[in-house]
């Protein structure tokens, strides 16, 4: 691309004038030129950005002199990279050609000229940051300082991965959508804490076609609401595609109906690209209504950090939910229903959710997918006399396999009640097949259920799906109908029982505390931090 320092029209003509008639021309009275007061100086000066995907740029540098009755001499100088910063590295001279660079001016000369092109800027390392600076030296007549430097500096152009788009302000973030390009992956990252008070929040809308990758930088936004918009999904992001990380959310305040509904997102991720959500914190309020039905099923689901996640390579790791969630249909403490393969890995949630259907501690439905090193604590509700019938469990309501779904070192201390099945860690396995439960530490206070005598302490109605090596309070209270079956340790589930329960998996009440059970379970000391009264996540210690 070539780039021409603009000249203007009069001084062209000037050019073209000899010495001779200028001096003409000059009234009778003006001073007498001396050689003292002889200058050069650049015609253009100042800062150019240039960008690495633009491999070729071209300029016109013009020096000026500003009488003609001297000959000199001048050129331009490289100047040294470090008066620009330690970030900037100096363009090699191979990117780049100064084509004449000595001007010679006769004594009737006042303008030379030089061209300068940069080439093969794309075969730079994008990820550094490039500078050229150029100075109009002369050991024959003085120069303008103030019009002595060019400088170019070269980077990946903003809103690529070495040089993202930059948010510091309210009005930085409410415009960020319009940054998004068909076609591109657009990066961003927050530098400042975003107070959201007064704004009536417009979902961001990504695609397949149109990514983001936003990093919050460790930053807050607070007082996010939304409460009407046009998108389909409801929450920062309406459908994220791409990645989030590394943001809080403080006192959101979410409002949809019959949509699905998040903090963060309403979707994350779809079966065509991948959604992922890494080290995300969100506090406040959730409130949808949702219908009735199948398109409830459908429309109808809340979770703190998202309502739905989708796809094998979407997962949402190292985040935390403390949230108030009351829904009319499934609600889950990070999700709201979890498919395709996606994965939920390192989370906790600690509130407050109230439904009329479908309830976990972590993810309300799942169907293939899978989630590890995950706890929750608070109370998980849903209201009873509703169909399709309303399960409930401390880390995963309903899990239905496409065709598996693992569950593996997750602990829950919710107290649980709902009108069917439920459990500790699963509440009701929808197949035959194709669900594992293993290494999980069922820590409730308590298990309720209206009507359905095949719940557990670990899981509710199971069938043949696997367990094994899970523990239970052996504390917890359970009434699982007017007439609770015995529940009775077991490793494995005892599927041939018909007395205690076949269909369901307690597990082994014999160890008196949480952390013993998880020290017996030989957990990942990487991952869960065990020096204390519970066990934490050793990212949140690391906070």
């Amino acid at each position: 691309m070539k780039r021409y320092i603009p000249i203007v029209a009069s001084l062209m003509v000037f050019s073209l004038i000899s010495c001779g008639e200028v001096m003409d021309l000059t009234q009778p009275e003006k001073a007498e030129v001396t050689y003292s007061n002889i200058t050069l100086s650049l015609y253009q000066t100042g800062k150019y950005d240039l960008y690495l995907d633009e491999p070729e740029y071209q300029y016109n540098i013009m020096v000026e002199k500003s009488h003609c009755e001297k000959e000199a001499k001048a050129k331009l100088a490289v100047v040294d990279a470090k008066e620009f910063g330690e970030e900037y590295h100096l363009l090699p001279v191979e990117y780049y050609d100064l084509d004449g660079n000595n001007f010679n001016f006769k004594g009737d000369d006042v303008l030379r000229m030089v061209n300068l092109r940069f080439h093969d800027l794309g075969t730079l390392d994008g990820s550094k940051k490039y500078v050229l600076g150029l100075k109009l030296v002369s050991d024959d007549l003085a120069v303008n300082q103030e019009k002595s430097t060019m400088t170019f500096f070269l980077q990946q152009k903003q809103g690529e991965i070495d040089n993202p788009y930059t948010v510091a302000t309210t009005s930085d973030l409410i415009t960020l959508g319009e940054k998004l390009k068909d076609g591109k992956t657009i990066y961003a990252k927050i530098e400042n804490d975003i107070d959201l008070q007064g704004v009536d929040w417009q979902p961001i809308e990504t695609s397949v076609s149109k990514q983001l990758v936003l990093d919050g930088g460790g930053h807050t936004i607070r007082n996010l609401k939304v409460n009407t918009s046009s998108s389909v999904n409801q929450g920062f992001f309406g459908l994220l595609v791409g990645k989030c990380s590394n943001i809080n959310f403080e006192n959101a305040q979410i409002t949809a109906n019959q949509k699905l509904t998040g903090v963060l997102a309403g979707h994350v991720g779809n079966a065509s690209a991948a959604g992922v959500v890494e080290n995300v914190r969100v506090s406040g309020t959730i409130n949808l209504t949702s219908g009735t039905g199948p398109t409830a099923w459908e429309n109808g689901q809340a979770g703190g950090i998202c309502g739905r996640i989708q796809g094998a390579e979407s997962k949402i790791y190292q985040c935390s939910s403390e949230m108030s969630i009351n829904a009319t249909w499934s609600a889950g403490g990070i999700c709201g229903e979890a498919k395709g393969g996606a994965t939920i890995t390192q989370c906790y949630f600690v509130g407050d959710i109230v439904t009329k259907s479908c309830v976990g501690g972590i993810v309300s439905r799942m169907f293939q997918g899978t989630v590890t090193h995950c706890y929750s604590s608070g109370v998980a509700k849903s209201y009873p006399n509703v169909t399709p019938p309303n399960p409930g469990a401390g880390i995963a309501g309903l899990v239905e396999p496409s065709p598996t779904a693992l569950i593996s070192h997750c602990y829950s201390e919710c107290e649980i009640a709902a009108q069917n099945q439920v459990g500790g860690i699963l509440g009701l396995a929808n197949k035959g097949t194709g669900v594992t439960v293993t290494r999980c530490v069922a820590w409730n206070s308590s298990l309720y259920s209206n009507g359905a005598p095949k719940s557990g302490r670990v899981c509710g109605r199971f069938d043949k799906n696997e367990a094994n090596n899970c523990y239970a309070n052996p504390n917890m209270e359970c009434r699982f109908s007017a007439n609770t079956p015995a529940i009775v340790d077991e490793v494995v589930p005892n599927y041939s029982a018909t007395v205690n329960g076949a269909d369901r998996y307690n597990g082994l009440s014999t160890i008196p505390t949480l952390m013993a059970a998880v020290k017996a379970l030989q957990w990942d000391e990487s991952i869960w931090d065990l020096s204390g009264e519970k066990p934490r996540l050793v990212w949140e210690l690391a906070q």
